[in-house]
């Protein structure tokens, strides 16, 4: 449909009613998704004259059509926008697709005897204490290291629910380093009264930690063991640093998280300040280069996407730039998911204005230390698929998969499919294949067989094979790529398919005899060459693996060789096929492996040379 069709659709058919907008292209892929208190009102700006900036005109420019969903209240919409977005991924909205999973200690008080676990996206669960993220600064290591020090606490994974108990600890329990509560069940409360130091340090109350460490360091010294009370001073060291990242205008039981939008040439960064215990434990940038919005809204959207689970909110998030309806929408909105309260705060003097400054000034900074960063990065993923797209005369281009044979001289034959979506790896739609039918070295034919195993796959809607490819690429030259098309032509597919030739970088056109040959810098080139040599490593990797598993068996059949043996034969010579290849003076080279036992194995592998 055209923007005037679209405009006069709207005019027609959206009320004057809250609810949430989902723009969709020409493939019925949904691109954006957006909500509004009066749909007609804003669904007509997306249409009007009006000069757009160019990613909206981007936006505006590949919606096809629309559908719309009403509301009964602003905070439906605010929810149903959330859910879809993390359904459809679109385009143009704003996606967390840089998974910064922090790490945060864990005490399941649920547990006999608690231990201290390192633990990354926690999930929400009762009884259990969370200390973090832990982002920049302090290291966790560190954190755990000093706890070690300080308190002789469990670090086993020991189930005390009705097992036994041992009859003598562990080196940690013999030397001191654990109250060994695995030998015995007496001394829980005294655990506990430890534990309980442990939490106050965590909490950010250092003194009795600080107490423990020297008293450790006097004994060393007084026992002349200087090393020992060397690192002991080296942590209460640590310990000072960390008593000076406490902000002095908070309580330790300040847990707020500040949020702070800023924008350069279309691009957005929003930086996140994390403090935890009344400490500034670090800040993130996440830049945001293709989202579409206000920039009010797209904070707002991104906070709703920042928190998957109740475990990771704060008790205060600190804000600007949005209005007073939007943060009683977001509040209600993280009520309504979690069940838990959350304050937020729009400042205007104070400590928590001045966080705002201070996350307002990261924001603008990395923006202009990484503006360049940030734009290649766009120009090797979002620009080099639309480029591509136009260049192929291809309706749609979101996800191309790679396929690349590896064999030697025919022997375990196998494919990789690697996939690229919005010009990225995809790893989790990575694909492994065994060649099943071919015999001996034959790339056509396998590469014909993978073919139609995951096209068969995709027709059938298998599980892990029910995507549609929008480019399937090869390597070679147009013997391959018209042999592999036939695969898709047989199955009457609608799949665009092009090869890349090696020697020139030609690109192998299904509907042109003539290649296209780019600019070695081009960015759709590059695209290409990066999928292509990633299903090559891809292959090569496999068949590695394949075939030092296959040699790695054929060890145990040789008489003589036990799983010691054949341990020290790998470690000495790295691989099995160095092995396969050695004499029987290098044979000998390792350990346990005598004249003998050296000239069974040599003979093992060239049997066919002695005959």
């Amino acid at each position: 449909m055209t923007r005037e069709e679209l405009l006069n659709r709207v005019k027609i058919e959206v009320p004057e009613a809250s609810g949430v907008y989902i723009m969709k292209d020409i493939m019925d892929e949904v691109i954006y998704v957006g909500k509004a208190k009066i749909l007609r009102r804003r669904m007509k700006s997306y249409f009007d004259v009006t000069e757009k900036t160019p990613k909206t005109y981007a936006l505006v420019s590949n919606i096809d059509h629309f559908e719309y969903i009403i509301t009964n209240s602003e905070l439906d919409a605010f929810s149903l926008e959330c859910n879809l977005i993390k359904k459809y991924k679109p385009k143009y909205n704003i996606l967390l697709k840089d998974d910064k999973s922090f790490p945060y200690i864990k005490i399941d008080m649920k547990e006999k005897y608690p231990r201290i676990q390192i633990v990354r996206r926690p999930k929400n669960e009762s009884n259990v204490l969370l200390f973090g993220p832990y982002v920049t600064g302090t290291r966790i290591s560190e954190l755990v290291s000093l706890i070690k020090s300080a308190y002789p606490i469990r670090w086993c994974n020991t189930n005390f629910n009705g097992k036994p108990l041992l009859t003598r600890p562990c080196v940690h329990g013999e030397i001191g380093n654990c109250l060994a509560p695995c030998i015995s069940l007496d001394n829980e409360e005294k655990y506990n009264e430890m534990l309980g130091h442990v939490i106050d340090f965590l909490n950010g109350k250092t003194n009795d930690i600080k107490k423990q460490l020297k008293q450790k360091m006097d004994i060393f010294s007084s026992q002349l063991k200087f090393e020992e009370a060397l690192k002991i001073r080296n942590q209460l060291r640590s310990i000072e640093n960390i008593d000076k990242e406490i902000i002095t205008n908070l309580t330790s039981e300040n847990n707020i998280d500040v949020f702070v939008i800023e924008s350069q040439d279309e691009t957005f960064n929003i930086n996140v300040m994390m403090i935890r215990a009344g400490k500034n434990v670090g800040q993130v940038n996440y830049p945001i280069p293709e989202a579409c919005g206000e920039k009010n809204d797209l904070l707002v959207q991104f906070i709703s996407n920042y928190y998957s689970s109740a475990s990771m909110l704060p008790k205060e998030i600190i804000l600007r730039d949005i209005s007073d309806d939007q943060k009683e929408i977001l509040q209600a909105y993280l009520l309504s998911t979690f069940s838990k309260t959350v304050k937020i705060i729009i400042p205007k003097i104070g400590t928590k204005k001045e966080f705002l400054d201070n996350c307002s000034k990261n924001a603008k900074d990395y923006l202009e230390h990484s503006k360049e960063r940030i734009q290649k990065k766009y120009k090797m993923t979002t620009q080099a698929l639309e480029d591509l797209k136009s260049l192929l005369g291809l309706k749609r281009l979101k996800r191309i998969e790679g396929y690349d044979i590896s064999n030697i001289s025919g022997e375990f034959s196998v494919a990789s499919m690697v996939v690229f979506e919005d010009g990225e790896p995809a790893y989790k739609e990575y694909r492994k294949f065994k060649i099943k039918t071919v015999e001996g070295s034959n790339d056509f034919a396998s590469m014909n067989e993978v073919l139609n195993r995951r096209l068969t796959d995709y027709i059938e809607q298998k599980e892990n094979f029910s995507k549609k490819p929008d480019l399937i690429l090869i390597d070679g030259g147009y013997g391959q790529l018209h042999s592999a098309y036939s695969v898709i032509e047989e199955m009457g597919l609608d799949i665009a398919m092009i090869s890349l030739a090696k020697r020139d970088e030609e690109i192998c056109l299904t509907t042109s005899n003539k290649p296209i040959l780019l600019k070695k810098s081009d960015y759709s080139l590059r695209l290409l060459q990066r999928v292509r040599d990633e299903s090559h490593r891809f292959a090569i990797t496999f068949h590695r693996n394949l075939r030092g598993k296959s040699l790695k068996s054929s060890l145990l059949e040789i008489e003589g060789l036990g799983d010691k043996k054949i341990t020290a034969l790998i470690k000495h010579f790295r691989s099995v096929e160095l092995i396969s290849k050695a004499s029987v003076k290098d044979l000998m080279q390792a350990e346990g492996i005598g004249e003998t036992l050296a000239q069974t194995i040599f003979d093992y592998y060239h049997k066919d040379i002695i005959k």
